[in-house]
């Protein structure tokens, strides 16, 4: 969901603050030599807040489909019918995505002849500057494919997908899991990085090691000689596994909702390809009996991508299995499934997998494929969505807050629509939130508060957890200040960061708020003064990359910077 502002006069750029006055006043002029070309701006006129009127604007990607699978195009507004909260809403913006049309395909038969000069034709491929830009992040499990030609299979789809559908100005990352997340590459739009990066991931992919297939079969023999002696059961050990198996789904939701958030700062098309091996509605479902459900975190992570405009399309990446029974995937391997439905392990592994993914898919708008003997389909359903989709706007209703329920209607029988299934209003916090973490990976092209930021040395708190001191420095020409009955200016900035050690693991994102009181006479456009602020951040190592962001609350801009310890 986006915010416009309506009838308001423009004002001088600026950040909030918060917290208390800085530390110290530092003298522009240094503040500019450290802070490069960004500093060095021409004066700006005295801050000013006028009356506006704010208008939220919800905006659809909208993906609609015909019996044989292939984008419907041309359709407009008024094929359309937006439901939000169970209301109709007006369309007020309307946009067709699909891949440009290059001048020199152009007829030259078909062209209509201009009877009055005119402007010159636009050169070929200018349409390719407004095209929505396509940010593309790839999250792959811990996947085990003995099979070389399965896992060429897995990998290579992937690679078609980003060959086929990035252009200049998109920007694709890879994560993979491990017993954690590991960032592979950050966004970046070179594919052949990208490629290499899968080649890396795709060669730890060969098998989870005999621990995992040892126990099952372990806990299979038990409970046949538990049942043939009719005395005890392995339900300890059948437990630790489930707790076992809960515990990493809860970390991947984790790890899920926050690459979501780094993509929920960026502009354009928010794609995540997640490539699963388990992730499961009932984990352990393998060991039979369990009785946890991982629902509220599955939902959790779809409503982390509704709100952030970031569609999920899922891949189940189990290796190929065999269904011949044997005595550990027997439903026979457990007594007490004898007279229930007859689902073997891995059948039952499977029902809990799809249906988690198959839930991610639904609300968000994605697609899911359960075999990866379909990969190929799976990235040309995926490459299909990146190239074609309509972009509905509306006005938001007044007085919702929150999540709300959204769906969406085509007045053309036999189609097949898909958007996410709710949209949520985030707060402005939360949208510098997601603009900090984003910057750890591309740089946040609407920022407008210059910053300066210089660290020192790390100092160790704990094993694995260190303390980075930082210096953050905002000149006060830049900050939106009201007056007060005292005569002085006030305001708040709010400093926040975050940081994302080498193996890709985040931090939280920490908030430090500040309130600024200045008098009246130091502040206007030749303002040298310059407000600094002490902070720490905790990292894993001391050689972590650190996003920090400081937001003018009042005047509502921000700056960012990203930097390494003892960096300047």
């Amino acid at each position: 969901m986006r915010r416009v502002k309506k009838n308001q006069k423009k004002t001088t750029r600026g950040s909030r603050a918060s917290g208390v006055v800085a530390r110290a006043l530092v003298p522009f002029g240094i503040l500019a030599a450290l802070g490069g070309p960004a500093l060095a701006q021409a004066p700006v006129e005295m801050p000013r807040v006028t009356g506006s009127a704010e208008l939220s604007l919800v905006n659809l990607d909208v993906v609609v489909t015909g019996k044989d699978g292939k984008p419907v195009e041309g359709l407009t507004a008024a094929d359309f019918t937006v439901l939000h909260g169970k209301k109709p809403v007006t369309i007020t913006n309307f946009r067709e995505e699909k891949p440009a049309v290059a001048a020199s395909a152009v007829s030259p038969a078909a062209e209509t002849p201009r009877k009055e000069p005119g402007p010159a034709p636009a050169p070929e491929g200018l349409e390719e500057e407004h095209r929505v830009r396509r940010h593309v992040a790839v999250f792959i499990d811990h996947l085990a494919l003995p099979d070389l030609r399965e896992r060429e299979q897995v990998f290579g789809s992937l690679k078609t997908l980003l060959r086929e559908t990035l252009q200049p100005g998109d920007a694709a990352m890879i994560a993979s899991w491990r017993g954690g997340v590991q960032v592979v590459y950050p966004f970046t739009s070179d594919v052949g990085l990208l490629e290499r990066q899968l080649d890396l991931v795709a060669s730890g992919a060969v098998r989870l090691g005999r621990e995992s297939e040892e126990e099952l079969d372990r806990l299979a023999g038990d409970d046949w000689a538990y049942a043939w002696a009719g005395v005890g059961d392995s339900s300890l050990s059948r437990n630790l596994n489930v707790q076992q198996a809960f515990s990493e789904v809860k970390g991947k939701a984790a790890a899920l909702k926050g690459l979501i958030a780094t993509m929920a700062g960026m502009e354009g098309k928010k794609v995540l390809v997640f490539v699963s091996r388990s992730f499961s509605r009932k984990p352990g479902a393998e060991f039979f009996g369990t009785t946890m459900d991982t629902g509220s975190l599955i939902d959790s992570v779809a409503e982390k991508a509704n709100a952030a405009g970031v569609t999920i399309h899922s891949l189940y990446a189990a290796a190929w299995q065999s269904e011949a029974p044997n005595v550990s995937n027997s439903p026979l391997s457990d007594p007490r499934a004898v007279g229930r439905a007859g689902l073997t392990r891995s059948e039952a592994k499977k029902v809990n997998e799809v249906a988690s993914l198959e839930t991610l898919a639904d609300q968000t708008g994605g697609v899911v494929v359960t075999t990866t003997m379909e990969s190929r389909v799976f990235a040309g359903l995926v490459a299909s969505d990146l190239r074609h989709w309509y972009s509905l706007g509306y006005p938001g209703p007044d007085g919702t807050t929150g999540a709300s329920e959204v769906s969406v209607r085509v007045s053309r029988p036999g189609v097949t629509v898909r958007s996410r299934r709710s949209v949520a209003e985030r707060r402005p916090a939360e949208r510098i939130e997601d603009r900090v973490l984003a910057n750890l990976f591309r740089m946040d092209e609407n920022a407008r508060l210059p910053v300066a930021v210089s660290t020192g040395t790390a100092k160790k708190e704990k094993k694995d957890r260190f303390l980075i001191p930082a210096l953050v420095r905002v000149p006060v020409r830049h900050l939106v200040l009201l007056p007060t009955a005292t005569g002085t200016l006030r305001g708040a900035v709010s400093i926040f960061t975050v940081s994302a050690g080498p193996g890709g693991e985040f931090s939280d994102v920490r908030r430090e708020r500040h309130e600024v009181e200045i008098p009246a006479a130091s502040a206007g456009p030749a303002s040298t003064m310059v407000l600094s602020y002490d902070v720490e951040i905790p990292a894993s190592d001391p050689a972590a990359r650190i996003s920090i962001g400081v937001w003018d609350e009042t005047g509502g801009e921000a700056g960012f910077r990203v930097i390494r310890p003892g960096s300047r």
